[in-house]
């Protein structure tokens, strides 16, 4: 019990990441990929309940600082990797023999396959990163149905609390990002960050995501000042990630933010103050140093969608291509410059572009699944990861989200932890009782 008591708290966390901010720091991605795939093999082959390797596989997810990797420089070994996971599944499904049960994303997510599969006879580019990209998507689908099956019990909470620890890493990284670069100021004039296992718009992307789960801990535990200088320095490295799309999609969700932490709260007053302390802060950073924000605002009064970043040229150019291909798209790499692919910068008209009518039903089937999942008897933890991925996909409206591999597996592992709790809990024996009888 004792074990179980460390391995569900947050300390528990903070350690992990903390080795996972040493490693990016120290570019030690070879080595702290190789022993963290290994713990999780472990983690699998000996415990039952697989949501403990879930603090492992979202620590990998952003422990890359390398930023000139290609599937040609990449080590051979690193190849091995996702073969001594696929083995630790295959051990962990024979020595426990999980209830299968289908999940609600399995066939909106078989179609999209088919998608992907067939448009590769109108793709341009066939080549190892179109494999690649295919052999993920695959890996998608089964890490789904692998979660499915092996997560036990209620574990809502669980998942929140560790995208907590992660808002707070990535902001880490981004501050070290900016202090290594000799001068802030500077730096803040340039047009992105990068990471190195991501630029500044997929940054920005899991900030919106890890602050509302922040934002939570802030309702919930209103009695911890903490979570609120948390949100404060996480809402700030959002500003510095330099993404526009990022920072005015946060902006767009603040109001459903600002409406869950008053809605059905006792402690009104406690969550007044501690906006308050979150707005004070942020002020405070910006009247000391006004140097850093001037060339942020410069960015912002500088947008254009028409011509300033070509964002509505691109979604024009994706409706033709639909257009040419519309029923499975033109392939994954639809946007296609010389030797350069891309995305379209929506997930939509990405989607009608490279995986057409087909792709687009499955999208639409899958939106329609999860919202059906998250709305039937919704509460205050479902509400926030509902939130969660509501506000990935407003920043998906105008930069890359959906299809991008940190995004499908934090995704998919949302959903599986929700319907895994439903599934139970649906399943769960009735006790009959005097008490319940209705007098």
């Amino acid at each position: 019990m004792r074990a179980d008591k460390i391995f569900n708290s947050i300390f528990y966390f903070l350690f992990l990441s903390s080795i996972t901010l040493y490693i990016w720091i120290n570019h030690l991605d070879f080595i702290g990929m190789g022993i963290f795939v290994l713990v999780s093999f472990f983690v699998l082959v000996f415990v039952k309940n697989t949501i403990h390797a879930f603090p492992y596989f979202f620590n990998m997810l952003f422990m890359i600082s390398q930023t000139e990797w290609s599937l040609e420089s990449i080590p051979i070994f690193l190849y091995a990797l996702p073969i001594i996971l696929a083995i630790g599944f295959i051990i962990h499904y024979i020595r426990f023999r999980d209830e299968w049960f289908k999940g609600i994303l399995t066939k909106p997510m078989l179609l999209m396959f088919v998608a992907m599969a067939l448009s590769i006879f109108n793709s341009q580019i066939l080549d190892l990163n179109f494999v690649f990209y295919l052999v993920i998507g695959s890996f998608y689908v089964l890490l789904y149905v692998f979660f499915i099956q092996t997560i036990k019990g209620d574990q809502v909470e669980y998942i929140i609390k560790l995208f907590v620890v992660l808002g707070l890493m990535i902001s880490l990284q981004i501050l070290i990002y900016y202090m290594n670069s000799g001068d802030i100021a500077e730096a803040l004039r340039s047009d992105r960050v990068n990471l190195g296992w991501g630029i500044s718009n997929f940054a920005a992307t899991y900030l919106i995501m890890f602050i509302s789960a922040t934002i939570y801990y802030v309702k919930t535990k209103p009695q911890y000042i903490f979570f609120s200088i948390v949100l404060a320095f996480e809402i700030l490295m959002l500003i510095f990630t330099l993404s526009r799309g990022g920072v005015l999609s946060f902006i767009a969700l603040m109001p459903l933010l600002i409406y869950y932490l008053y809605h059905g709260q006792k402690n009104k007053l406690y969550i007044t103050l501690y906006i308050l302390i979150t707005l004070i802060i942020l002020v405070t950073v910006f009247i000391v140093r006004t140097d850093f924000f001037l060339p942020l605002f410069e960015r912002f009064k500088d947008l254009d969608f028409k011509e300033g970043n070509g964002r509505v040229e691109l979604w024009i150019q994706a409706y033709h291509k639909f257009l040419e291909y519309p029923l499975v798209g033109a392939g994954l790499f639809a946007r296609v410059e010389g030797d350069y692919f891309g995305f379209y910068h929506n997930t939509f008209m990405h989607t009608l572009a490279s995986l057409g009518l087909v792709g687009m039903i499955s999208l639409l089937w899958q939106i329609i699944v999860v919202s059906k999942l998250f709305l039937r008897k919704i509460n205050l933890k479902k509400s926030i990861l509902l939130i969660i991925l509501l506000g990935a996909n407003i920043h998906g409206m105008v930069d890359n989200v959906y299809f991008m591999p940190h995004f499908m597996v934090i995704f998919f592992a949302i959903v599986a932890v929700v319907e895994v709790d439903e599934h139970e809990r649906l399943n769960q024996p009735y006790i009959w009782r005097l008490s319940n009888v209705k007098k």
